[in-house]
């Protein structure tokens, strides 16, 4: 979804591009230069607790006042929302004019939330979802002009595009911040996606379990690809291995600002 055009700090003559990633449990940033592809500022935070959405915004002030560098003028801004507050629509049922119907069964959402909806390009999916408003808000009264879209909507698209030709079920699993994004495809079908919280590794093993046992995938065959904050010598890799034979790690630039 692209914020319409308001252009202040946005300058197509610059070669500078930043991302932030937002949840309710931390924030990303990355400024990055495409000529070089050097990164020329980049912050990770992970909150003690979760926050509401007006103390993740003073969060995002504070880290623009106390960071003189990012006060520059940039090509492109892109926004990432992170949250629970989504869920996948095939296209034909879709109804643009009433995205909240859709939400609301999986949901909760309250009257006055915004609702939104990006589509998965190819797939005839739609992914419906309630952006952090205040924070776009923000980001348009800043910059002007960006884009804007769910995690789960790029994380599901590449998986997919993977997965296309194939036929053996597998399933991703993508950790940050608190919140795993659980997804089963067999081939350029999802069987099920699902985002959980958690607060230890042993969550994480017993919601990745729990949809290998109602999905029937077989320990011993099914392949379970990991990424975002994890690596082979934490807990949550060494769990997962010890109850799953096949369990892999993707191979991933940079995990602060999650590459989806």
């Amino acid at each position: 979804m692209i914020k319409p055009e308001n252009n202040k700090f946005l300058n197509t003559n610059s070669n500078l591009r930043m991302s932030v990633q937002v949840s309710l449990n931390g924030l990303s940033f990355l400024l990055q230069n495409d000529e070089d592809k050097s990164v020329e500022f980049e912050k990770n935070i992970i909150f003690e607790s979760p926050l509401s959405p007006e103390e993740v915004l003073g969060e995002i002030q504070t880290i623009f006042s106390s960071n003189t560098e990012l006060n520059i003028e940039i090509n492109e801004l892109t926004i990432i929302h992170q949250n629970n507050l989504s869920t996948l629509v095939p296209k034909p049922l879709f109804d643009k004019t009433q995205p909240e119907v859709f939400l609301k069964f999986n949901s909760k959402i309250f009257p006055s939330d915004y609702v939104d909806f990006d589509e998965i390009d190819n797939y005839d999916i739609i992914n419906v979802y309630v952006p952090f408003a205040n924070i776009n808000n923000y980001f348009f009264d800043r910059y002007g002009t960006f884009t804007f879209f769910h995690f789960s909507t790029k994380f599901i698209e590449k998986r997919l595009n993977e997965e296309r030709f194939g036929n053996s079920k597998k399933m991703f699993v993508h950790l940050y911040n608190k919140e795993m994004n659980l997804l089963v495809t067999q081939g350029k079908n999802i069987l099920l996606f699902n985002t959980f919280l958690y607060n230890a590794p042993e969550d994480f093993l017993y919601y990745t379990l729990f949809v290998a046992e109602q999905l029937e995938l077989n320990p011993e065959e099914f392949i379970l690809s990991l990424s975002g904050q994890v690596t082979e010598e934490d807990d949550f890799f060494k769990l997962a291995y010890k109850y799953i034979r096949n369990v892999s790690i993707e191979n991933e630039t940079n995990t602060k600002l999650t590459r989806v």
